[in-house]
């Protein structure tokens, strides 16, 4: 009883983390995608069949895919695990039953009976039942459900919110449950080897790919004479340089012209020197933001200020301007792979566009960097406290690990998706090269500058890290050094507190 009641005094303390997003941070998956920020190859299925709407998500159903089906006929899966018992998914989103997984799943241990009728609408073709809540409460939701003994089974793992609810418990360790041992987890275990707490494994990672990107209109950088960023990405050639350079040049075409416009490129320029502001080394969390590399990184984003290269956020009523990047008056747009599945291409459709007209890049590297490092994301399904559904929990990310490794389901979730998002062959393949865990042209960064605490956490622009690292940039009245004077102690103070709870657990 008195473990019971700490996780649950642990659940209810970090219920209030998350507030209402002011931009992304799962804003991208509202409309049609199902899985994690951005949406990855799992993510989307089929051509839309209903849509519901609730007050918390715009809910999608697909209809399955006979291509997908028969592909995960042959796939051999561990028939030691028996599943008996649905999923029950909490998220702000409703998961596809006809991704491949699940189809893999169904094909190989059937669709659990028990569970069917959970909250009240018939669910007995679903392997996962999803408890669709809205995305500002959705931890105050968990919490609320570990404390009343009715826990969901698994939540979406967030890789920049860790450590956090592991330290407050209301995620389960994975060790003993989930065996990554196998060559199908090969890469993947040692992203999950990046998200260890008190020497526990939390994450059984299923995506990967770039936090955020940058699109651009080929025609525009056409017609401004500039050279195109894919093209100098491939060269060796797309850095910090080229970006400034390619802003002043594009500043001079005309009034209003600006180089950048979204809510995340001050965080992929820190990523990008290979430093994160909040990193974990050797079992301790370490505070960067006296890094010189950091610094240089503020310095960068001071100049897209001072030279009036970014869109004024503040001066336009704290809103992105995406019909600016339309017309060419903006050169890129940063946002995460959601951006093109959703409104990316039916631009293309309403303006007459060819697909090919929308393309992307990374974050330019950081030419003193020693790598071309990139902030990345991953997904898994946590395993939350109180659940005990551990084998339809082994199957699902079984079933996740071996869709990713069959040619044959890869081949035909592959076309199912550029059907459905209208991929190119050329931006699919590039894609591909970006999310691939093992040969990824980039190298993954990961920042935990969120998850340190419940204040940190807050995406309402109350975080005193926010006001260290994005304030600088939205609102060129702030400066990175006055923030961090400011705000600097209450970070180290935080940071503190986690390792001292490591020195306990005598990790």
């Amino acid at each position: 009883m008195k473990k019971i009641s700490k996780i649950i005094a642990a659940a209810l303390s970090l219920a209030s983390v998350i507030s209402a997003a002011s931009c992304g941070g799962g804003g991208g998956r509202t409309e049609t995608t199902t899985a994690a920020d951005g949406g990855g190859a799992s993510a989307t299925s089929a051509p839309a069949e209903t849509t519901t709407t609730t007050s918390a998500v715009e809910i999608v159903t697909y209809d399955t895919n006979a291509e997908v089906q028969d592909a995960v006929t042959n796939v051999e899966v561990d028939e030691t695990i028996k599943p008996e018992k649905k999923l029950v998914f909490m998220g702000n989103w409703k998961i596809d039953n006809t991704q491949a997984a699940i189809e893999l799943f169904k094909a190989k241990y059937g669709t659990p009976e028990e569970g069917s009728t959970a909250y009240g609408e018939k669910t007995e073709d679903e392997v996962v039942v999803s408890k669709v809540v809205d995305y500002a409460s959705r931890y105050d939701k968990l919490g609320a459900a570990i404390a009343a003994g009715d826990p969901p089974d698994i939540f979406p793992f967030e890789n920049d919110i860790f450590p956090l609810p592991a330290y407050k418990n209301m995620f389960q360790n994975i060790d003993g449950i989930i065996d990554m041992s196998g060559s199908e987890w090969d890469g993947w275990r040692e992203l999950s080897d990046q998200f260890v707490w008190a020497g526990k494994h939390y994450l059984a990672p299923c995506e990967f790919y770039p936090a955020q990107i940058l699109y651009y209109r080929r025609s525009v950088i056409e017609e401004a004479g500039l050279s195109d960023p894919y093209e100098l990405f491939l060269n060796g050639e797309w850095d910090w340089d080229a970006f400034l350079d390619m802003a002043d040049k594009f500043q001079k075409t005309g009034e209003n012209k600006y180089v950048c416009d979204g809510w995340y490129i001050q965080s992929l320029l820190f990523a990008s020197t290979g430093v994160p502001v909040v990193g974990i080394e050797n079992n301790r969390v370490v505070n960067n933001l006296n890094n010189p590399n950091v610094e240089r990184a503020a310095n960068i984003i001071a100049t897209l200020c001072e030279q009036n290269y970014r869109y004024p956020l503040v001066e336009n009523g704290w809103s992105v301007n995406e019909k600016a990047w339309v017309n060419g008056d903006t050169l890129f747009f940063d946002d995460g792979f959601w951006f093109y599945q959703g409104n990316g291409h039916k631009y293309c459709e309403k303006m007459g566009w060819d697909y090919d007209e929308v393309f992307y890049v990374p974050c330019p590297k950081d030419p003193q960097a020693d790598k071309y490092y990139h902030s990345y994301k991953v997904f898994g399904y946590a395993l939350c406290a109180g659940s005990t559904n551990y084998d339809s929990y082994k199957a699902l990310c079984q079933c996740l690990i071996l869709s990713l490794n069959d040619d044959k389901v890869k081949e035909a979730s592959r076309a199912q998706l550029m059907e459905n998002e209208k991929w190119t062959e050329t931006q699919m393949q590039f894609r591909e090269q970006l999310y691939s865990v093992t040969d990824t042209p980039l190298t993954p960064l990961f920042d935990f500058r969120t998850g340190i605490d419940n204040d940190n956490a807050k995406s309402d622009g109350t975080a005193p890290i926010d006001h260290i690292i994005k304030d600088p940039y939205n609102d060129s009245a702030n400066t990175f050094t006055g923030a961090r004077a400011e705000y600097g102690g209450v970070i180290q103070a935080s940071i503190d507190e986690l390792n001292a709870a490591l020195e306990a657990a005598g990790v």
